[in-house]
C-alpha cells in the first residue's frame, strides 16, 4: 500500500497520555490496515510506503499524508504506551485472527490503555448468524454473504451450507469465531465486567464517532459489541 507522504515523528516510546492529548487523538484504532481514520491513532502490523520510498517503521509514530497518525506494531504484544491514554478503542475484524488466549491478553492491554469510564467497540464475524443461516430454509443470510464475497473478488463460492460455515473458521487466517456470549466471556477474563457488555448494531452505539467506523462491506456477518469499564 503506497501513500503520497510518510513522515516519521520524533516522539520515542514509551508514549504518554499527554502526547496523544496534544495530538487530539482520543481513540486507538487497532487492526486498522489501510483504513486510516483521523482523530484516532491507527495501528496495524503492516508497513506502508510513500511515493518517495519512505516507509513506516515498527514501533515509530508516523504521520501519513499529513492527515493520519499511524503506529506500525504487532497488537498481540503490549503496546509501549503508558496507562489510561485513550477514551475509546475500536477494533474491526481483528480478534478472530488470533487464538482466544491471546485475545484475552489483548483485552487486558486494551483495558490498561483506556481512561476511566472508557469503552471499547469490537466487531467480528458472528457465529450465531452463521448457525442461524445454516438452519434457515431460505438460506437468506448465505445468499447475501455469497453476494458480498463475489463483490470482494472471491469467485466460485460453493452454495453448500457446510462449506459456508467451515470457511469462516478455516479461511482468512481465522483462529476463533465468537458469538456475543463467547466474546463477553473472553473480555470478562481480561477484567471487563460482563454485565456491562452491550450488543450493538451496525453504526449504532454510545459514541457516534466510534460506531461510525463500522464498514458496510462487513455488516452482513458482523457482531458488534461495546465493553465498558466501571
Amino acid at each position: 500500500m503506497k501513500f503520497k507522504k510518510i513522515e516519521l515523528l520524533p516522539h520515542l516510546p514509551p508514549f504518554a497520555a499527554p502526547l496523544f492529548s496534544s495530538l487530539t487523538l482520543k481513540g486507538l484504532h487497532c487492526g486498522s490496515g489501510a483504513n486510516l481514520k483521523s482523530d484516532f491513532l491507527n495501528t496495524d502490523s503492516m508497513a506502508f510506503m510513500d511515493e518517495k520510498g519512505n516507509s513506516t517503521i515498527e514501533g515509530s509514530l508516523c504521520m501519513v499524508d499529513d492527515a493520519f497518525y499511524y503506529f506500525q506494531y504487532d497488537a498481540t504484544k503490549p503496546f509501549p504506551f503508558e496507562d489510561a491514554c485513550f477514551d475509546w478503542i475500536y477494533s474491526e475484524h481483528f480478534i478472530e485472527h488470533i487464538p482466544q488466549h491471546v485475545t484475552v491478553e489483548w483485552f487486558k492491554d486494551m483495558k490498561r490503555l483506556l481512561k476511566p469510564n472508557g469503552l471499547i467497540r469490537v466487531s467480528t464475524p458472528d457465529l450465531e448468524k452463521y448457525i442461524r443461516g445454516y438452519i434457515d430454509p431460505d438460506a437468506t443470510f448465505f445468499k447475501e454473504h455469497i453476494r458480498r464475497l463475489n463483490a470482494m473478488g472471491v469467485q466460485n463460492v460453493p452454495p453448500r451450507r457446510a462449506w459456508l460455515v467451515n470457511q469462516i473458521f478455516r479461511n482468512w487466517g481465522h483462529q476463533h469465531i465468537y458469538d456475543f456470549a463467547e466474546l463477553r466471556f473472553t473480555a470478562g477474563l481480561a477484567g471487563f465486567p460482563p454485565d456491562l457488555a452491550r450488543k450493538c448494531t451496525y453504526q449504532s452505539g454510545v459514541v457516534p464517532e466510534l460506531s461510525a467506523l463500522d464498514r458496510e462491506v462487513r455488516n452482513d456477518e458482523s457482531l458488534y459489541v461495546e465493553l465498558f469499564l466501571k
